[in-house]
């Protein structure tokens, strides 16, 4: 009879017969297929246990109950009642699974008999039947209603969701989700945040209760389906198309009153379907929303809501706004350590708690543009898969693998020539060779040390982190006394200010260089940058910002004007959060210009014409400034008074210090004309004289230089 059944029956009716022998009763009955499916592992195995219903304690009651016998027979008898049982449940398989038994199908075909020693058994043992059935009985019909469209396009939570997983810190947030979804009415809970923060956990968290029946009666039993807009419009080609689909779904989950509806993303239904002459997917849900004809749990960010739902209040009413804060660094630390063990044994990996302290903090410090948990499980999960990679020498896995593949051609040559004795040689060297691939495929070291964490983060947001900060100082100091001539009191306030920068991340390093034209101003500021590698220079010249709407260029222009979806400059910053910014002349900004950076200098951050919040936390600004050219000879006493002409006190007061660089003296102009002058005919101080130092500084003395040192007569073609 076992051939009329799939493989997974036929082994428990094979079990109920074995079971029978086993303890030496005369016929096979309800007792014993009870049996065989307490002793597997299958969802209804699952079930049964959950309540209280287990392989050990029902074989205890049917031995305390029927007994073993003393006698044996070889007879394979099926009881009257089991034999009901089966063809019953062949019957609703038939019906509803297309002829399919399934241990469900058996078990329900049990309870529904409700007779038998299987019954007895379990009435004893006080076993809520009425619950158990309904459950499998739900269950079952779930099963049914996976042909359903709403399931083809969706996706089943319940069955996705690990238990392994668990989410912390979200029980108020889960809790609201909980009481709107009991409400008679408008029982829709919406969840709006920021990307990241874990929205999509909680309704996640929500299926995972409801699998273990932690929710209220009313939840029991329900099916979380997530939907999603793309799949719902993907493959609609005609007008019509959409709303037929949708509506049909709509009525699958009013006719399965036991499906909640979670639609991430939910502000892409705004729009959703709807072409010209047709309506979109929100007035569609709008009435059934409403009534409380379905339950819909609906995930969208605060940006997005405030776009688009908010402004459509028929539809904003329908929903219970739940907001979902980001998580403090304490709550994302405990988070981590709840998943830690999950990652462990994903990566094969020791994360100690030291380790989940360093990536949240630096998560939170550097990493501005996301949010937590996020942006430090993320981090996390990069460091893990970055330190499984380090150590791995790929040229010499490329080496092994050829000579691998020659070995192998040799061995199936030597086999072919029936030259054994060398095919056996040549799988030895094979084995050898696999030991080798492995060992060096395995991950050398599975403990993260603070600087893994370090070098992820640097690859991860290009920002140098370097935990000897003074040897990226040193780079600086070095580079600036090598190549900046006769500055060096002025040297060494830049470089004072610097090393409090690195040692302080909370506002940007902000300096004010002044000085006549050729000093070495701007030069400086392009060595710094060359020094930090991951450093990116920014140089806004202010000769092109001296209009009141030269402020667009940098943050964006305001919605409804030209240019207001084209890049502005300051969005570079996102990206090179570790920039240098050179702002040159600042004295011809327009006052706008200088009022924007008066944010900056103070506050650390700006908001650009979008709405994103740019951080130069980590930046360092320099901005120059030739006003004390106008300054007369011997009095050198009043620069402060002609900045304060040109600039607000507010302004230079934001500033971290004011740098002030003098002429360079004649003896370091001559020394340097005569190190680079190379073409002798051209006097030392004949060329000092022409190069009006005292107006034009170095620069024009260098390219002076240049110029005579490459004056080679060149005949001219008439």
């Amino acid at each position: 009879m076992f051939d009329n059944y799939g493989i997974e029956i036929a082994q428990i009716f094979k079990k109920a017969e074995d079971f029978r022998k086993k303890l030496k009763h005369p016929y096979v009955g309800s007792e014993h297929l009870l049996l065989a499916i307490l002793d597997g592992n299958s969802d209804v195995s699952k079930t049964l246990k959950s309540y209280g219903l287990t392989y050990d304690v029902f074989k205890q009651e049917l031995i305390d109950i029927v007994g073993i016998s003393n006698k044996d027979t070889d007879f394979v008898l099926y009881t009257p009642l089991l034999k009901r049982i089966i063809e019953n449940a062949t019957s609703d398989a038939i019906d509803n699974n297309d002829g399919k038994v399934t241990e469900r199908h058996l078990f329900l075909s049990i309870l529904e008999e409700g007779e038998g020693i299987a019954m007895r058994i379990m009435v004893g043992l006080n076993i809520d039947l009425d619950s158990l059935y309904d459950e499998l009985k739900i269950s079952l019909i779930d099963n049914k209603s996976n042909k359903l469209e709403v399931y083809e396009i969706g996706e089943n939570l319940n069955k996705n969701v690990s238990d392994k997983e668990r989410v912390i810190g979200r029980d108020e947030e889960i809790s609201l989700v909980i009481e709107s979804l009991l409400r008679k009415k408008k029982s829709n809970p919406l969840l709006i945040g920021k990307a990241g923060v874990g929205k999509t956990a909680i309704v996640e968290e929500l299926a995972r209760r409801i699998n273990n029946r932690l929710v209220p009666n009313e939840l029991q039993n329900k099916t979380i389906v997530m939907l999603e807009m793309g799949s719902l419009v993907s493959g609609t080609k005609y007008r019509g198309e959409f709303e037929e689909r949708l509506t049909k779904i709509i009525n699958e989950v009013i006719n399965n009153k036991n499906i909640i509806l979670f639609i991430d993303e939910i502000h892409t239904m705004v729009n959703a379907g709807g072409a010209e002459g047709a309506i979109n997917a929100s007035d569609i849900l709008k009435p059934y929303l409403a009534r409380g004809d379905i339950k819909c749990i609906g995930a969208t960010t605060t940006d997005e809501y405030y776009k688009t739902i908010y402004k459509d209040k028929a539809l904003e009413r329908r929903f219970y706004s739940i907001q979902v804060e980001e998580p403090n660094v304490s709550k994302t630390k405990d988070i981590l350590l709840g998943i830690k063990k999950e990652y462990e044994n994903h990566h094969n990996l020791k994360i100690s708690e030291q380790n989940i302290s360093d990536i949240v903090f630096l998560a939170d410090k550097y990493i501005k543009t996301k949010s937590n948990p996020d942006k430090s499980i993320d981090l996390l999960d990069m460091v893990c898969a970055s330190i499984k990679v380090k150590g791995i020498s790929f040229k010499e896995l490329d080496k092994i693998n050829k000579e691998l593949e020659k070995i192998k051609k040799l061995k199936k040559e030597a086999i072919l020539k029936n030259d054994y004795e060398s095919a056996t040689n040549y799988k030895e060297q094979e084995n050898t060779l696999n030991q080798k691939l492995k060992k060096l495929s395995k991950t050398q070291n599975n403990i993260i040390t603070k600087k893994d964490i370090l070098d992820t983060l640097e690859k991860k947001i290009n920002i140098p982190l370097l935990e000897n900060k003074k040897e990226l100082f040193e780079n600086i100091k070095n580079n600036l006394h090598k190549n900046i001539l006769g500055q060096d009191e002025a040297i060494n306030k830049i470089l004072k200010s610097i090393w409090f920068k690195l040692n302080n991340d909370k506002k940007p390093l902000s300096l004010l260089l002044t000085g006549p034209s050729g000093v070495g101003k701007t030069e400086t500021v392009k060595l710094i940058s060359n020094s930090i590698n991951k450093s990116k220079l920014i140089r806004l010249d202010m000769s092109e910002y001296n209009l009141d709407i030269s402020v667009n260029k940098l943050i964006g222009a305001s919605a409804g004007y030209v240019g207001y979806d084209d890049k502005y400059i300051f969005r570079d910053i996102l990206d090179n959060p570790y920039s240098i910014i050179l702002v040159d002349e600042i004295e011809k900004a327009h006052r706008r210009v200088l009022n924007l950076f008066l944010q900056i200098l103070d506050e650390g951050f700006i908001t650009s014409s979008k709405g994103e919040k740019i951080d130069f936390s980590h930046t360092m600004i320099f901005m120059t400034s030739n006003v004390v050219n106008k300054i007369n000879v011997g009095f050198t006493n009043r620069e402060n008074d002609i900045l304060n002409e040109y600039f607000s006190k507010e302004f230079l007061g934001r500033f971290s210090d004011v740098v002030s660089f003098k002429n360079i003296p004649d003896e370091i102009l001559e020394e340097y004309t005569k190190k680079n002058l190379t073409n002798k005919k051209v006097k030392i101080d004949k060329l000092k004289k022409e190069a009006e130092c005292d107006k034009y500084g170095l620069r024009n003395l260098k390219n002076l230089i240049e110029k005579y040192n490459n004056d080679i007569e060149i005949e001219l073609p008439i």
